[in-house]
């Protein structure tokens, strides 16, 4: 982990403050960021240092990969909190994890104190693996994590079980220090030690096995142990198991529960699976395709028409007044609508046609084989429609109501390639706008 990180706090309380107070205080990260409500007790502390707060994710204005989320409640947040991060690259950590990245070992916070060692192995082990990265597997980064758990604790092995079959059956899924076959398991109402931590969602450390008649894992005998449920809520996932050789091995609690949280987030985030495949190409808030599948879609179209001699039309629509509209009825109906917008798009393209949103309040259309005159009807058909559309308002307002403004360039008669057709569009929406709002205009027609 880098030695100063940006992070987002997820709701907190007026009782987190002295927790945010000392990570602040640290050096360790800078708050640029918060998700909770302006009226909410922590407000001010907040706003206060000029840290911005918003609604949601999604509102959260330059948000980069590798940024934190810290989740400053008990537990893992839900679900969908970990999809719109892992979508974004962000990584999720819980008080006691930020605690332990963050603050200094000595510092009295509860009871969550930290080993230097245990958080030298798992800064480099998020460092190098992060959860939600594209760029590892999740069997690669489960070994990665034991390596380093093992190495913090200077345990003889390590192992990772997870419940299958409705929770009746413990499969292992990575393993270090250890020869056991790729389809062990283990019934989880056995009498072994790993299926009374999984079953009661309880950690266990037992220093000296000697004499104990209860085994450790079937077939493993060891001296000493630490075992750790992994939990998604207030569901166990499955569990975490270090051991050692010898006996009255010092095992810390507090600071191996990084690791296994760390692997509960890679769970969640791998059972995401599809749909976290689909959210890199699709924007969550509004279920349109994002920048990135915008520009890769550019390519290929600009490519096909240049290819068969056909025409292309691009369309970009800017929001003439959302800041005005969040500032009256609030972010929350502020979001919904940019869905209400973007379903008016969706639905008045054709088939053929691709609609993303591109940016913050900015909607793209490539149009294929269309040419300029096509397009102008089709900005201005949508563009009406969303003028006439009845916008959610507060209930103690009467109306409120939203337009857009749209340039529009085609190729190849106001562009030679991808980049200028893309360019040319943004030069006719900045002449539209800066002839007031509800306004279309041709690249032609410009300036």
């Amino acid at each position: 982990m880098k030695n100063h990180v940006d992070a987002i706090i997820w709701n907190p309380r007026a009782e987190d403050l002295p927790l945010l107070e000392m990570l602040v205080s640290s050096g360790g990260i800078t708050v640029v960021a918060a998700i909770l409500n302006k009226e909410a007790p922590a407000a001010e502390w907040f706003t206060g240092r000029g840290i911005g707060l918003f609604d949601d994710l999604e509102s959260i204005p330059g948000m980069l990969p590798g940024q934190l989320l810290i989740h400053i409640r008990e537990g893992l947040p839900f679900p969908e909190t970990l999809h719109n991060a892992a979508s974004r690259g962000l990584l999720v950590i819980n008080r006691e994890v930020a605690v332990l990245m963050c603050g200094p070992p000595d510092v009295d916070m509860g009871g969550q104190g930290g080993d230097l060692q245990a958080l030298k192995h798992f800064n480099r082990l998020v460092r190098d693996y992060l959860p939600t990265s594209r760029h590892s597997t999740t069997s690669v980064k489960l070994a990665a994590c034991l390596t380093e758990a093992a190495a913090a604790f200077n345990a003889s092995g390590a192992v990772i079980m997870t419940g299958k079959t409705g929770g009746e059956t413990l499969a292992l899924i990575a393993q270090h220090g250890a020869e056991l076959p790729s389809d062990f398991t283990v019934a989880s109402r056995s009498d072994c030690l790993l299926a009374r931590c999984f079953t009661r969602g309880k950690p266990d450390v037992r220093e000296d096995l000697s004499g104990i008649e209860t085994e450790l894992l079937p077939g493993i005998e060891v001296a000493s142990a630490a075992l750790l449920p992994i939990k998604s809520g207030r569901s166990p996932l499955g569990a975490l198991v270090l051991w050692s050789n010898e006996a009255n091995h010092a095992w810390d609690l507090t600071a191996i529960s990084p690791f296994a949280y760390y692997i509960a987030v890679l769970l969640e985030v791998d059972q995401l699976g599809d749909k976290l495949e689909e959210n890199l190409v699709i924007d969550p808030l509004t279920g349109l395709h994002n920048r990135k599948q915008f520009e890769y879609r550019l390519h290929q179209e600009v490519h096909r028409a240049e290819r068969y001699t056909l025409t292309i039309s691009l369309i970009i629509f800017d929001i003439d007044n959302l800041d005005e509209y969040n500032s009256t009825c609030g972010h929350m109906l502020g979001n919904l609508a940019l869905s209400d917008i973007a379903s008016i798009f969706q639905k008045g393209a054709r088939e053929v046609d691709f609609v993303a949103r591109i940016g913050g309040d900015e909607f793209a259309l490539i149009l294929p084989e269309t040419n300029r005159l096509g397009a102008i009807k089709v900005a201005d058909r949508l563009r009406g429609d969303v003028a006439s559309y009845p916008f959610p308002i507060p209930d103690d307002r009467t109306s409120a109501s939203l337009t857009v403004s749209a340039g529009i360039s085609s190729y190849p008669g106001s562009a030679d390639n991808e980049h200028d057709l893309l360019t040319n569009a943004y030069r006719a929406l900045g002449s539209a706008k800066a002839e007031g709002t509800d306004s279309i205009k041709l690249w032609e027609d410009s300036p």
